[in-house]
């Protein structure tokens, strides 16, 4: 019987934490369509600020790490596939390895090292100081001035990180690709296009969204559990980034298992 309860918690603990997550969505949904229009200002004002910190303030370091990844990629298959035709199937390797997988799999854990443990170390410091529960006092929905925004923010910042971490990363390889081997920029771009198909769009933007939700409810999960101290912060941010890892993770392959499988 002890064995059981043993073997039991963790499979309770992650069934409650799946249903909680699914509370902050459905709350969040709901308090959404039942904004005023006066209170869209207030909401768009908070949502801009996320989109500030999560995409524009993220733009050299995505586009750092996209432009060095896009470079990276094809020296490793030029020097592995050299004599075998490796300027053939410079789109086919770009699609498969940035575009399907790596865009949006380094951007979601981009955003994740800086947005995430940012919004739950905030939500646990206002929950702390009791800052929540007087926005509540106030008549202010704590769901709709402080989940919404930051969701809706991270939502917009992860799509345009995508892109431009993709535009990059086509780039870095575009400047490898003419180095090594004289590609021009239309023959790279045309080998791009015929190997993308709109099924690599479909999954990509199914990524983003859920990506999105991941690291955004992760961080409000910890974050508002936060009760007693100051040194509940960190702990909440380490759970939020390992959690949020491995819901990117496995969101990830559920999708590749979807689309390509």
């Amino acid at each position: 019987m002890r064995f059981l309860v043993r073997l039991g918690a963790p499979v309770r603990g992650f069934l409650e934490f799946l249903g909680d997550q699914a509370h902050l969505v459905l709350r969040t949904l709901r308090h959404a369509l039942l904004l005023r229009m006066d209170q869209l200002a207030v909401v768009g004002g908070q949502t801009k600020l996320q989109i500030r910190f999560t995409g524009l303030d993220a733009l050299w370091l995505v586009s750092g790490t996209a432009l060095l990844l896009g470079a990276v990629t094809l020296i490793q298959a030029f020097s592995q596939l050299s004599g075998l035709g490796a300027e053939n199937y410079i789109g086919v390797l770009m699609v498969l390895i940035i575009l399907r997988e790596l865009g949006p799999l380094l951007t979601a854990v981009l955003v994740i090292g800086r947005s995430s443990t940012a919004i739950a170390a905030e939500l646990g410091a206002m929950q702390l100081n009791g800052e929540i529960d007087a926005l509540a006092t106030h008549g202010i929905n704590p769901y709709q001035y402080l989940l919404l925004p930051r969701w809706l923010g991270v939502l917009v910042s992860v799509f345009a990180l995508v892109v431009f971490f993709d535009a990059m990363a086509l780039a870095g390889g575009l400047l490898v690709a003419k180095l090594k081997y004289g590609v021009t920029f239309g023959f790279y771009m045309d080998s791009v296009r015929q190997a993308l198909s709109n099924l690599d769009f479909a999954a990509t933007l199914l990524k983003v969204a859920l990506f999105a939700g991941a690291i955004t409810f992760h961080a409000c999960h910890f974050g508002l559990r936060i009760q007693r101290s100051q040194t509940e912060i960190p702990q909440a941010v380490t759970k939020t980034v390992v959690s949020a890892l491995v819901a990117v993770f496995a969101l990830d392959g559920l999708i590749a298992a979807l689309f390509y499988f």
